[in-house]
C-alpha cells in the first residue's frame, strides 16, 4: 500500500490533521502564492482530491492551517500554567510561548494571512477573529492581575491592545531577519514592555554574563 492509500484509509479526522499540518509546512516554505493544493496533497502523502474533499479550496485549508495554529497556541498556554497561576505568571509564559522556537516559524503564517487580508475579506475577517482572540486573552489576564492587585494598569483595554501589537510587530521583525531583533531578544522586549504597562518591575530573565 502506498502512501496515498495508507492516508485515504485512515479515519476522516486523522486524515483532516495530516493535511493541514502539511499545508503549514508547505505554506511556511513557499508563501500562499506560491501554494498549490497539489503541493500540500503531496506533501501529506494524499491526493489532491481529498483534500478538496476535505478542505474545498485552497482558501478553506488556509483557514484551518491557521485555526489550527492558533488552537495549539491555546493548548501549550494551558498545558503549560499551573491551576494556581497567577497574571504575572499568565504575562510571561504568553511572552515565552510566543517566542518559543516551534512558534516564530509559524509567525510566518500570520504574514501570509495578514497580506492576503488587505484584498480578501473573507481572509480579513477570519483575521480580524484571529486577532481578537489574542487580544481577549491579554486583556483576561491584565484584568485578573488588577484584581489580584498585581498590576497597575488603568486601561486594561488599551494596554491589551498595545502589547498585541507589539508582539506581532517583533514577530515581524525576527521573521524577516531584522539583526536588531533576533529571536531570542522577542521575549525580553516585550516583557520590558509588559512591566512598563503594568507598573512590575522589570520581568526580563537577567542576562547572560
Amino acid at each position: 500500500m502506498d502512501d496515498s492509500q495508507a492516508l485515504a484509509a485512515k479515519d476522516p479526522e486523522e486524515r483532516r490533521r495530516r493535511i493541514v499540518a502539511a499545508a503549514i509546512d508547505v505554506i511556511v516554505e513557499r508563501g500562499v502564492a506560491g501554494t498549490r493544493v497539489g503541493d500540500i496533497a503531496a506533501r501529506a502523502g494524499t491526493s489532491s482530491g481529498l483534500v478538496m474533499y476535505h478542505f474545498g479550496s485552497l482558501d478553506g485549508v488556509l483557514a484551518e492551517a491557521v485555526h489550527s495554529v492558533e488552537d495549539d497556541f491555546f493548548a501549550r498556554f494551558s498545558a503549560a500554567v499551573p491551576d494556581d497561576a497567577g497574571a504575572v505568571e499568565r504575562l510571561r509564559l504568553t511572552g515565552e510561548l510566543a517566542a518559543d522556537v516551534d512558534n516564530l516559524g509559524t509567525w510566518r503564517l500570520w504574514l501570509e494571512l495578514w497580506v492576503r487580508s488587505l484584498r480578501d475579506e473573507r481572509t480579513r475577517e477570519q483575521q480580524a477573529a484571529f486577532d481578537a482572540a489574542f487580544r481577549d486573552h491579554l486583556l483576561d489576564t491584565l484584568r485578573r492581575g488588577v484584581a489580584e492587585g498585581v498590576l497597575v494598569c488603568p486601561s486594561p483595554e488599551a494596554a491589551a491592545t498595545r502589547l498585541a501589537a507589539l508582539l506581532d510587530g517583533l514577530a515581524v521583525r525576527v521573521s524577516l531577519g531584522d539583526p536588531n531583533v533576533p529571536a531570542e531578544r522577542m521575549v525580553g522586549l516585550w516583557l520590558g514592555a509588559v512591566a512598563a504597562e503594568t507598573g512590575l518591575p522589570d520581568l526580563r530573565p537577567p542576562a547572560s554574563p
